[in-house]
């Protein structure tokens, strides 16, 4: 009989077929691998995520975005990895972006008061469009505006075109202490598209893709209960800041945490080369954790509304559901002599009742 972790990442598997190359979302802080690799050594164990995205639903058939990943923390070295997917396809012009690939990292610190992450990360994707039938050369959504940089290397008969495109990440995790509370924080970087990413296929000639620069941050503040007590009200404040060219996009906003459940309010800026006027969205999420045999699951939808450009009322909006699996338990690479030595040293929040997102 499948344990659960199988059967888990049997159920996301499936998942991953909904689905870029550089997915985005608004929940970004419930997809950690996908925001930045270097969380891949920052769980307990083994953590599974999934996500799908729908935009444009009212436009022709709308834009899907898919992303899967699984990241695990080994027992006996401060090292962790993962594998992922991700799928974005839009089916009236025939446009797809895909992309599968692997992420390794390792950490240092002390268990009690900070660690920093790093990892690398390397993909292998394929991307088509039909040039027939699109009328923009970019990845245009009407919510937010262009959301990647134009692709001048598609075929123009819609044939698929190979991509390889590498990536790194840092992040810093600790905490600042104030009286008996304590008061965790987070800040990352990542940079995209580095090196040799670009298109590989024989059909072009070279192309590099533009750098992305992402850079986030996170603050917890717990505000009412004791901070001994088993449920606390905690307000995560969080951060995501993006450059890719002439492209920059910007996500501010709160999220509420009490017991097993928050509620987020999230504020998103963009700004491209076609939207003269930039574009505004606001996203409400809703989520909640519960337990699954040896799991700690996480459930969240977010729904977002534009405030300039092409409102919902045209587009139909955006809509997101992400799946969170972690496993505490789990070890591999556990060797006798490290069997009681328990878990290497990284850094955790103890908060009672503290669910962080990153």
């Amino acid at each position: 009989m499948y344990n659960l972790p199988v059967l888990c990442a049997i159920v996301l598997v499936p998942l991953s077929q909904l689905g870029a190359q550089s997915p985005s979302f608004s929940q970004f802080y419930t997809h950690r691998p996908s925001l930045n690799p270097a969380y891949v050594s920052a769980g307990s164990g083994l953590e599974l995520s999934a996500g799908y995205r729908r935009q444009w639903g009212q436009i022709q058939h709308g834009l899907n975005t898919g992303f899967a990943a699984a990241s695990l923390r080994t027992c006996a070295l401060p090292l962790g990895f993962g594998v992922y997917v991700s799928d974005v396809h839009e089916t009236y012009f025939n446009y797809r972006i895909q992309e599968a690939g692997l992420q390794f990292g390792g950490f240092f610190g002390s268990s009690k008061h900070w660690s920093v992450h790093g990892a690398l990360q390397a993909g292998m994707g394929q991307q088509r469009v039909d040039y027939d039938r699109l009328l923009f050369t970019g990845d245009l959504d009407p919510v937010f505006g262009i959301q990647g940089t134009a692709q001048p290397y598609y075929e123009q008969d819609g044939s698929r075109l190979g991509s390889f495109d590498l990536g790194a990440g840092a992040v810093f995790r600790s905490s600042a202490r104030i009286g008996r509370r304590e008061y965790p924080y987070s800040l990352g970087a990542v940079l995209h598209h580095v090196g040799g990413s670009g298109n590989v296929s024989f059909e072009q000639g070279d192309y590099r893709r533009p750098m992305r620069i992402t850079l986030h941050g996170a603050a917890t503040a717990p505000v009412s209960g004791q901070y001994l007590s088993k449920s606390v009200l905690y307000l995560h404040f969080l951060g995501r800041f993006e450059w890719e060219s002439v492209l920059q996009r910007s996500t501010v906003g709160v999220i509420a945490q009490y017991d097993a459940a928050h509620l987020g309010l999230l504020y998103q800026y963009n700004q491209g080369p076609f939207n003269f006027n930039n574009t505004h969205a606001l996203t409400i999420c809703l989520g909640a954790d519960f337990k699954l045999g040896d799991a700690d699951c996480t459930i969240q939808y977010g729904f977002d509304g534009a405030l300039s450009g092409l409102d919902q009322t045209a587009s139909g909006g955006a809509h997101e559901l992400t799946l969170n699996f972690r496993f505490d338990k789990t070890c591999v690479f556990q060797s006798r002599s490290s069997k009681n030595k328990g878990r290497t040293s990284c850094y955790r929040f103890a908060g009672k009742g503290y669910r962080g997102f990153y």
